[in-house]
């Protein structure tokens, strides 16, 4: 008897100080992201978050775009769905009507609401309720080069305010070929798929969309009249020599020097800036007609749904909310040029002040101007088929009446098939 009260107690003591331990060890926030620029600064954040906490630890875990679309398609089967999600905010609708990702209206403070640009939310507001965060926004406009037009005697807009109008534009284009050259506006038609963000502002301001914004469909808004018209002018300016419709490279501004303008955002900041210093900067897009506009999104940050049921979603708040820190949000703009999200940050940051380089992003969108793209579980069906209609011209294999009218009833299709429409 004595032997088994022995054995009993040692047991006892055993799983008592596994218990301690188990208590003790952090807990593991899960983050998942879409591998890119911001990528190693994700990696220095999240090292200074663990080695500040001993209560969380955040396993950082990178993935090219396709792939972690893949993994997460898979996540419930498999069993691994992480904790947090860094990706793009347009797929917020796809993963919410899947019940994926969790509302974190709770969380959401009113001091974070205020000081955080409108934009922000706009992009990641589903139903009427928040899903996600986000550390910055995109800028939209084109980078150029100071000494280039006033040697070529362009005057240069400093706001959207005072933007050229389509037929300026097209004359300083023809001003930059006559001067050597080549191709002088880069729209990155070597990645079709930016163009359903960068071509935005231009349907916007000829007065057309890719979606109607209360019906969700395609028919009258891809094929409309100011689409169409949008199009058109791409096809345009590729006739005119303006566009190289064969390139296959990003450098043809910052590297080849045979485009003058970069119709881009702000993730090309820093081969800009590394190839011209003061010299590049940026100016608005031209007015097409029906006003100025720029495009706003970006990579927002989500926690799932699965982690809320698992009692975890104080946890992945607690990261979640570290991310939103000024540091933080700091150490990400300074190498992508993206907008900070929150008001406060650029109040410390000279480049995002009046008379700095990149203060017309943040002045386009605190003035309300941007438009974002349609927040749709079809995103990507919509998405899949601009690139398609995009290829086509740059190919000159078709025309843009004729190929946004296709795209249009193909994307109903699916639009309908699946129930996205409003009613």
């Amino acid at each position: 008897m004595k032997k088994f009260l022995a054995l009993l107690l040692a047991l006892v003591m055993t799983l008592s100080m596994a218990s301690l331990a188990l208590a003790d060890a952090p807990s593991t926030v899960v983050v998942w992201a879409t591998d890119g620029a911001e990528t190693v600064v994700y990696t220095q954040m999240f090292e200074d978050f663990n080695a500040n906490h001993t209560d969380i630890q955040v396993d950082f875990q990178p993935f090219p775009q396709d792939e972690l679309l893949n993994k997460l398609s898979t996540a419930d089967v498999v069993g691994d769905t992480p904790d947090v999600i860094i990706i793009d905010g347009l797929q917020i609708p796809y993963y919410q009507d899947l019940d994926m990702i969790a509302c974190i209206d709770e969380y959401v403070t009113d001091e974070m609401k205020q000081d955080v640009l409108p934009s922000i939310w706009a992009e990641n507001t589903y139903d009427g309720k928040i899903y996600g965060v986000a550390q910055f926004d995109s800028g939209m406009g084109m980078w150029t080069r100071r000494s280039v037009l006033e040697s070529l005697g362009v005057r240069i807009p400093v706001s959207y305010k005072d933007a050229w109008t389509v037929e300026e534009f097209e004359e300083i284009l023809q001003k930059a070929k006559d001067a050597g050259y080549a191709y002088p506006l880069y729209i990155r038609q070597n990645k079709v798929t930016s163009l359903y963000f960068t071509w935005m502002p231009i349907i916007a301001s000829y007065g057309g969309d890719f979606l109607n914004r209360d019906t969700m469909t395609a028919t009258g808004a891809l094929d409309s009249e100011g689409t169409i018209k949008a199009y058109d002018w791409m096809k345009k300016m590729i006739d005119a020599g303006f566009i190289n419709p064969a390139c296959d490279y990003e450098d043809a501004f910052f590297g080849r020097e045979e485009a003058l303008f970069s119709m881009l955002g702000h993730w090309k900041y820093s081969d800009h800036v590394g190839a011209f210093g003061d010299d590049a900067i940026i100016v608005p897009m031209p007015d097409f007609g029906g006003g100025v506009y720029t495009c706003s999104g970006s990579t927002v940050v989500v926690m799932t749904q699965k982690t809320v049921d698992d009692g975890k979603g104080d946890l992945a708040w607690t990261v979640m909310d570290a991310i939103m820190s000024p540091e933080y949000i700091g150490m990400v703009c300074a190498v992508n040029g993206g907008v900070p999200a929150r008001s406060s940050v650029m109040d410390t940051m000279p480049e995002w002040q009046e008379g700095g380089r990149l203060y017309l992003y943040r002045e386009q969108l605190e003035a309300g101007i941007s438009y974002l793209r349609p927040i749709t579980p079809a995103h990507a069906t919509v998405y899949n088929a601009v690139a398609n209609v995009v290829t086509d011209i740059l190919a000159g294999t078709g025309e843009p009446a004729d190929l946004l009218h296709a795209a249009a009833a193909d994307v109903d299709e699916i639009i309908y098939e699946n129930g996205w429409n409003i009613e």
